[in-house]
């Protein structure tokens, strides 16, 4: 999402690493990112869903994700996570504000 590309060096000064995943294609991702403006964090491809199915985000009905925000720890254990309803994008702020809360 543009909003966090904006804000990865505040991440990256959190020690945090920025990435965005989807159910869509890298094709997909490149072309998004692209438009969009996308340059300074990665995008993963999740295209057999299990990743979204992993964390529980899985929408069957149209065989995608929900919109969902996860801070995880250098061990692999998600400290954070909310779920965004549909239509609502993830306010960088706010998710610094989280990952700063954790040291």
């Amino acid at each position: 999402m543009p909003a966090f590309d904006a804000r990865v060096r505040d991440f990256e000064a959190a020690n945090t690493q920025v990435l965005g995943i989807s159910t869509d294609s890298p094709f997909s991702h490149d072309n998004w990112a692209k438009t969009v403006g996308i340059n300074n964090y990665p995008l993963l491809s999740d295209v057999h869903r299990t990743v979204v199915k992993d964390y529980g985000i899985y929408w069957p009905e149209w065989n995608a994700s929900t919109r969902a925000t996860f801070i995880i720890d250098k061990n692999g254990i998600v400290r954070f996570a909310k779920h965004h309803p549909k239509g609502d994008l993830p306010d960088p702020d706010t998710i610094l504000a989280e990952v700063k809360k954790l040291g």
